[in-house]
């Protein structure tokens, strides 16, 4: 297939991204262009969304022991920038209903553990968090728009996979184009950033070149620390995984990782019941 086709055969089933998300995502380069008021009665008007905002407003990660029952609360408690990541992230997650023989639980929750990790990395890589976190949040979801094209080709893959980290060879064999080349396209029907677009385009190879976009090495980065993570090895095995290109690229050490391992295995491990 070509991505056109796998968008074609996906016709009528594509998420949609509200249009309070699609502002929100454009504002993560530049803080002046959004009204903090405005944004709160914008989000307001969606009771599903503020249902969705709220619900993981008061997370342990986000709001711990503080009780956030508004809007306006999460505004005063948490701060702007911390709502923003909550819409950006409830908007994207509640695209999607539930959809045969596809784990979205267990999609979402490894896709919040990838961006949790690539923000975590974003602080120490002088790189923009935020934009980081919703890099990682959508490193995967080209895989479901190409779930939702071919399904009967989704567990071939899986079998295929494993706990490799071959995805897009073996999609390619599969199927004639990749998760990376489907998610970046989505992004883009979405009115999304090009730094998101070329950074889920370009998370694979994970290989540091010059030329490749920081965004793109982060979130390669950060999806197999966190697999690695879940395949519970120690900090020194994982770390001693990544490729020194990739890590040179974003200025960063093994050394420093050593220093992060405890972060980096909470933010790759621990997420709470969100939805």
């Amino acid at each position: 297939m070509q991505v056109a086709e796998v968008f074609e055969k996906a016709s009528g089933k594509l998420p949609m991204i509200p249009k309070v998300v699609q502002q929100l995502v454009h504002s993560l380069n530049n803080a002046d262009s959004v009204n903090n008021e405005e944004i709160a009665r914008t989000v307001g008007h969606d009771q599903v969304l503020t249902a969705r905002v709220l619900r993981l407003a008061n997370t342990a990660r986000f709001g711990g022991s503080r009780r956030v029952g508004s809007l306006d609360d999460a505004l005063i408690i948490l701060g702007f920038d911390t709502l923003r990541v909550l819409v950006i992230a409830s908007g994207i997650t509640g695209t999607t209903a539930s959809i045969p023989q596809f784990d979205l639980k267990s999609f979402w929750k490894n896709s919040f553990e990838i961006a949790n990790t690539a923000k975590t990395l974003a602080e120490r890589a002088h790189q923009l968090p935020q934009l980081a976190f919703a890099c990682g949040l959508l490193a995967r979801i080209g895989e479901l728009v190409l779930h939702l094209a071919a399904p009967g080709v989704t567990p071939e893959i899986e079998r295929k996979i494993g706990d490799s980290a071959n995805r897009i060879d073996i999609e390619r064999a599969l199927l004639g184009v990749d998760s990376a080349q489907v998610g970046a396209e989505l992004a883009w029907r979405w009115s999304f950033p090009e730094e998101i677009v070329t950074a889920i385009g370009q998370q694979y190879p994970l290989d540091g070149k010059e030329g490749k976009p920081p965004l793109a090495t982060l979130i390669g980065l950060s999806r197999q620390i966190v697999r690695d993570f879940n395949l519970d090895l120690d900090p020194e095995v994982v770390f001693s995984h990544l490729p020194p290109l990739a890590l040179t690229q974003l200025g960063l050490s093994g050394e420093q990782l050593l220093a992060m391992a405890d972060s980096l295995k909470d933010a790759s491990t621990t997420v709470d019941e969100l939805f």
